[in-house]
């Protein structure tokens, strides 16, 4: 990574993000593709959704469906319809709310928790296959560069929606946690 100091030609640094931005684009792409190819075989969108659905549970904990859809920032009936779905398959359970006893919360059951650890290995072994022939620090320094583009995407993209975009962007995630 070059430093501020280096001179960049004319045209240089647009040059560069031009790049990256198709590159983004692609991967977008290549995401939708891989997506679609994935739902033609499975004949419905039920398989995403129980995963991201069971991830939030699991790592947000027991919540009431109004608050799954929030969190994963979906329409509530479509969300009771997957709740629903996978509550007989047997991953999540309702159980009542201690604080509003006609309120149920919605937790991972043991299936759930062993089918997060089968989709976890799949989602490992396919990203190891994409990867093969990455050097150890090649994948080190690759997430941490992904992981600040997505912190600076995140952070300018919700400034612009909300009508606060700054012309100064982070550089880096901890430079979103400065006040």
């Amino acid at each position: 990574m070059a430093d501020s100091t280096t001179a960049t030609p004319p045209g240089g640094r647009l040059k560069a993000v031009a790049s990256v931005s198709e590159s983004f684009i692609d991967l977008q792409r290549t995401v939708r593709r891989s997506k679609a190819r994935l739902l033609a075989a499975a004949g419905n969108d039920v398989e995403s959704a129980t995963h991201l659905l069971l991830h939030t549970v699991e790592s947000e904990g027991p919540m009431r469906a109004s608050a799954l859809a929030a969190s994963v920032q979906a329409d509530l009936s479509t969300v009771s319809r997957q709740v629903a779905a996978l509550v007989s398959r047997g991953l999540l359970e309702r159980r009542a709310d201690q604080v509003d006893g006609r309120a149920c919360l919605l937790a991972v059951t043991v299936a759930g928790h062993a089918a997060i650890v089968e989709h976890e290995r799949g989602r490992q072994a396919f990203f190891d296959e994409v990867l093969t022939g990455w050097s150890t620090a090649e994948l080190r320094q690759f997430a941490q560069q992904m992981e600040r583009f997505t912190a600076a995407y995140d952070h300018v993209h919700n400034a612009r929606i909300s009508g606060q975009a700054r012309r100064t962007e982070p550089h880096h995630p901890t430079d979103l946690e400065r006040p």
